[in-house]
């Protein structure tokens, strides 16, 4: 059974996550040191990675196995309709 979240509990909810947040010292964004080209387009990878390969994914060989058992499951279909 799920309990309807009335205003007063949205607005304790809030409350007690603002006192959460004041408690914790929080950095300015002024004082964090950034890196240059950090999104520049990924040449500063650690490794590079083809994921698709290492991991074994075959989804092109078994999408045309796929297209091929469904052409053969339409065939028997269209010899099946034209028997009765």
């Amino acid at each position: 059974m799920s309990k309807k979240l009335t205003f007063k509990d949205l607005k304790r909810i809030v409350l007690e996550e603002k006192k959460k947040i004041e408690k914790k010292v929080v950095t300015s964004v002024d004082d964090v040191e950034t890196v240059d080209d950090a999104w520049a387009g990924g040449e500063n990878l650690v490794n590079k990675i083809d994921f698709i390969k290492k991991l074994g994914i075959k989804e092109s060989k078994l999408r045309i196995r796929a297209n091929k058992i469904s052409k053969i499951r339409s065939e028997i279909k269209k010899r099946i309709v034209k028997g009765l």
